[in-house]
C-alpha cells in the first residue's frame, strides 16, 4: 500500500519546471532584445553623424598654388646660384584643405630637390626632368590624394 501512494503521488503531481531554466531563458530574451535596439540605435546614430562630417570630394582636376619658393642650387665654384620658383599642383580626388595639410611636405620637396641640383641641371630640357622629378616625389608623398601634374609659373634663376 505504500508502494501504491508513492505511485499515486508520483501521477498525481506534475514533473517541477526549474526555475534556473526559466531565468535563463528569459535573461537570454531580454540580453537578444537589448543587443538589438543597442544595434538598431547605433546604426540610426552613427549614419548621421558621418554624413554630416564627411567633407566633399572633388572629382574634378582643381589647381592649387603653392608659395613662392627660393633656394639656392648647389654650386661647385663657390658663387651662390639661387632660384625662384612659383608653381601649381594639379589635384584630383581631395579637397582644397586636404590638399592645403599637405603643404608643408610639398614644399619641403621642392627645397630639398632644388637644393640638390646645380644650375647645369636645369639647363636645356631640365626644367622637365626637374617637373617629372618633382611630380614622382609628391605623388609619392602625398599618396591618397592624385597628383596630375606640377605647373611652373615663375622659374627664375640668378
Amino acid at each position: 500500500m505504500a508502494e501504491e501512494a508513492e505511485t499515486a503521488d508520483a501521477e498525481v503531481s506534475p514533473p517541477k519546471k526549474s526555475k534556473k531554466k526559466l531565468v535563463m531563458l528569459a535573461g537570454a530574451l531580454l540580453g537578444v532584445t537589448l543587443l538589438g535596439g543597442g544595434g538598431w540605435y547605433y546604426k540610426q546614430h552613427a549614419a548621421q553623424a558621418v554624413k554630416k562630417d564627411v567633407p566633399v570630394v572633388q572629382e574634378e582636376p582643381f589647381l592649387v598654388d603653392i608659395p613662392t619658393v627660393i633656394s639656392n642650387l648647389e654650386s661647385s665654384s663657390g658663387r651662390p646660384v639661387f632660384v625662384k620658383l612659383t608653381a601649381k599642383l594639379q589635384v584630383r580626388g581631395a579637397t582644397q584643405q586636404q590638399v592645403m595639410a599637405q603643404m608643408p611636405e610639398v614644399q619641403n620637396i621642392f627645397q630639398s630637390y632644388l637644393h640638390e641640383s646645380s644650375q647645369a641641371d636645369l639647363n636645356g630640357n631640365g626644367i622637365y626632368r626637374l617637373r617629372e622629378a618633382l611630380l614622382a616625389r609628391i605623388a609619392v608623398q602625398i599618396a591618397p590624394i592624385e597628383v596630375r601634374d606640377v605647373l611652373f609659373t615663375e622659374f627664375l634663376i640668378q
